[in-house]
Formats: C-alpha cells, sequence, structure tokens
C-alpha cells in the first residue's frame, strides 16, 4: 500500500508540508496565517482535484502539528476508500497537462487555442478558410441566410 508523504511547501505565502500519496498531492498541512494568538495554530487539508468532488475536501485546525497530522490523517483514512485509479489519473493528467503548458509560455509559444485562425464553420456544416476567396464565396450566401433568420444585421 503506498504510504502518505510530506514535503515542504514550495509556496512562499503558506509554510508547512504538502502530504502526498505516491506522486499525487492529497492535502496540506501547516502553520495557518492572519489569525488571532489565542486561535489554533495549525490547520490542515484533505483532498485533490481534479479527483475530488468539492464537498468531499475537508479541512481543519488544531493546536500543535501533531493534533493536524492526527486529524489530516482520520480524513485521509475516510476519504482513500471512495478514490478509484481513474480519480488519480486525472489529477496526474491536470499536473502533466499545467507542465507543458507552463513550458510553452516559458519558450514564449502560444497555445493552439491561442493562436488566431482563418478557419470557419459555415451553418451548412463545412469548415472552410476564410482567408481564400472561392471557399468564402461558396459559403458566403449560407452565412448570410442564417444571419438574416437569426435577425441579425450585417
Amino acid at each position: 500500500m503506498t504510504e502518505l508523504t510530506r514535503r515542504p511547501s514550495t509556496d512562499p505565502h503558506r509554510e508547512g508540508w504538502n502530504v502526498f500519496y505516491g506522486d499525487v498531492q492529497v492535502g496540506w498541512i501547516g502553520q495557518r496565517a492572519g489569525i488571532p494568538a489565542d486561535a489554533d495554530r495549525w490547520g490542515w487539508s484533505c483532498g485533490f482535484y481534479p479527483g475530488c468532488d468539492p464537498g468531499q475536501h475537508t479541512n481543519g485546525a488544531a493546536a500543535t502539528f501533531e493534533e493536524a497530522r492526527a486529524a489530516f490523517e482520520l480524513a485521509w483514512a475516510r476519504l482513500l476508500p471512495t478514490r478509484t485509479d481513474a480519480d488519480f489519473k486525472a489529477w496526474r493528467d491536470q499536473r502533466d497537462w499545467t507542465e507543458r503548458k507552463q513550458a510553452m509560455w516559458d519558450r514564449g509559444e502560444k497555445l493552439p487555442s491561442q493562436q488566431p485562425s482563418s478557419l470557419m464553420r459555415c451553418p451548412c456544416g463545412a469548415t472552410f478558410d476564410s482567408h481564400r476567396a472561392a471557399e468564402s464565396q461558396i459559403h458566403t450566401p449560407h452565412i448570410y441566410a442564417a444571419q438574416r433568420r437569426d435577425g441579425i444585421r450585417r
């Protein structure tokens, strides 16, 4: 069985430990910031997204690290049996996509969805290049007819 491990948080605004189940970050335990001096100093959160629905995430506060860790482990013991391999795969897929996206941005590249395109979809269902006059002339009557039908003025 995979064990939980803790790694120091790399977030400069969040002092504490990220909790991992294998390679999937499943929570956090650390000191809470911006709370009154007489409040519990330690906090924890259990759950991961994607992979859990919002209502399945839990969190709490404790006076000591040991109490926070124990509360986290109890919450994890309740959550783990409800997760499937697909839930963990969803988290890994999102992590990998985010890393690829960030690498593209670091290289100054744009995502395919950020690239300008001259392709259009005609109301007749065909995809055509609007920068090619011959193709545009075929579909222009379809587009204007659809606009008139939908009450759109040109």
